[in-house]
């Protein structure tokens, strides 16, 4: 918690692992998101999948009007993730994807290549 508190992104994504999983307490999906969030903002890639593995499975749950905004999000999170090689994260962008029209794929793709320059990187190529 203390290295998390103090922006170390993969104890930020382990502790969002532990939320998650319900290690040492209470499962709590939420604060998860929020540790995934904040160590996928920073890059971490493992982080990202889930992030992306959380707004895909809002998007089957929830609101209908609700879904493309978190498909949108899903394929921006497994695109940065399959970037940088996460296992997985090129199948769940290719899943997701297919739930999506084009202009929420160019939404998607857009907000990546966003972040990319917000962290002071090149957008990765799809």
């Amino acid at each position: 918690m203390k290295a998390a508190e103090q922006n170390h992104a993969l104890a930020q994504f382990n502790l969002g692992i532990m939320l998650a999983s319900g290690q040492g307490g209470c499962r709590n999906d939420a604060e998860a998101d929020e540790w995934f969030g904040k160590s996928a903002r920073q890059g971490d890639a493992g982080a990202q999948y889930h992030l992306g593995m959380s707004r895909y499975r809002a998007s089957l749950r929830g609101m209908a009007q609700d879904g493309p905004e978190s498909r949108i999000e899903a394929y921006k999170w497994f695109f940065l993730a399959a970037a940088q090689g996460y296992l997985g994260s090129e199948t769940a962008r290719d899943t997701v994807v297919l739930k999506m029209i084009l202009e929420d794929v160019t939404e998607a793709t857009r907000r990546v290549a966003e972040f990319s320059r917000a962290i002071g990187e090149s957008p990765p190529h799809p």
